[in-house]
């Protein structure tokens, strides 16, 4: 075998492991983004399926209070109106502190769940 024929033959077996290593590079990101979507997915779910219970259960309790208001007071009218003015409040402030209560904290578990080793949002 003659030394152009070996040169050749190994740049035609470093192709081919680089084409190999590269597809592997290729199929472990498709494994890691199936991982992190079947994960977001899997939270997403549970979070609304959490979400609708708690809205059953303050739809519940909220109408119970504006029944318990409303014979306290004699008027069923001012229970609901006592509730809804709670719930305004409640919104008040919600958006008041928007940042801490509600945005800082979907962007860390978004951080989390794509990026578990990160540890640093907090101290930027």
């Amino acid at each position: 075998m003659s030394r152009k024929e070996k040169i050749s033959d190994e740049i035609t077996e470093v192709k081919q492991e680089l084409e190999s290593y590269v597809q592997n590079r290729i199929d472990l990101t498709k494994l890691h983004v199936a991982e992190d979507l079947s994960k977001l997915t899997s939270s997403l779910a549970i979070r609304l399926l959490l979400f609708y219970i708690a809205f059953f259960v303050l739809l519940f309790l909220s109408l119970a209070g504006a029944y318990a208001i409303g014979s306290y007071t004699g008027n069923i009218v001012s229970g609901f109106i006592s509730i809804a003015g709670f719930y305004v409040l409640v919104g008040i402030v919600l958006f008041l502190l928007k940042g801490i209560l509600v945005s800082r904290p979907i962007i860390k578990s978004f951080i989390h769940l794509f990026f578990p080793n990160y540890q640093n949002y907090e101290q930027e």
